[in-house]
């Protein structure tokens, strides 16, 4: 189950939680009824980090698309982070059955297959292949309260 909030006057929609879902034969990936209404009539899915997608509501993409815009591109590692970034967004329409349909290319790329997690991550949703969710998640758990007590002390790996 992926719970949302729609945050201040801000526009801003933060989730959270994870489910377990399906894409079809055709790529076409279900979003939620009450993700939807809060999602418009399109996503903007792009690069994730630990190689899921990333699908952001409209408001929030313009927010990161804005901060993307704040790097210095006579910085090395802020072209080539703009340049992936940007070049790998692709606008989704929700169709009228709360569908979007993922290209072949795209379910390649993120070898994402008939089952993935849906992950609710603040500002975003992420697309993971379910196996590799289960083996992050795995390997995250030990470290959790190591690296929440590591932040919560402004100390960064």
């Amino acid at each position: 189950l992926i719970l949302f909030l729609q945050v201040g006057e801000s526009g801003i929609t933060m989730f959270y939680g994870n489910y377990i879902h399906s894409i079809d034969d055709k790529g076409r990936l279900v979003i939620p009824s009450k993700i939807r209404h809060q999602c418009g009539n399109k996503l903007y899915a792009m690069m994730g980090f630990e190689k899921c997608l990333s699908l952001f509501p409209e408001s929030n993409f313009e927010k990161l698309v804005s901060t993307i815009d704040g790097h210095d591109f006579n910085q090395r590692d802020a072209r080539d982070y703009i340049r992936m970034a940007l070049s790998s967004a692709i606008e989704l329409e929700i169709d009228d059955h709360g569908r979007v349909q993922l290209s072949v290319d795209t379910m390649k790329d993120y070898k994402l297959n008939k089952n993935v997690r849906v992950i609710g991550v603040n500002d975003h949703l992420e697309i993971w292949p379910e196996e590799a969710w289960l083996q992050y998640q795995k390997e995250q758990r030990d470290q959790f309260e190591i690296k929440a007590e590591k932040l919560s002390k402004g100390q960064h790996e």
